[in-house]
């Protein structure tokens, strides 16, 4: 995996602790959708959004974010 300089990454969040979050939610989904790819099964899960050659989901969502194709998304405060 090739992930060098965390600082290209703060484009997409305004820290490092929720760039770690915001990777590891969508490593998952892509683990689990190259599961289910693997295995010939259906899944609700969003396939990977860049074009890439590696099969590790880490790096996957990496790329994406870079990109800018997986933005972190503030939810609104209730008062």
């Amino acid at each position: 995996m090739k992930v060098q300089y965390v600082d290209e990454y703060k484009e997409s969040t305004d820290s490092k602790y929720k760039l770690c979050i915001l990777v590891a939610k969508r490593a998952r989904e892509l683990g689990e959708y190259l599961s289910a790819q693997k295995n010939m099964e259906r899944i609700n899960v969003v396939k990977p959004l860049v074009d890439i050659e590696s099969h590790d989901p880490l790096e996957i969502a990496f790329n994406e974010i870079k990109e800018g194709k997986i933005i972190f998304k503030k939810k609104k405060e209730s008062i």
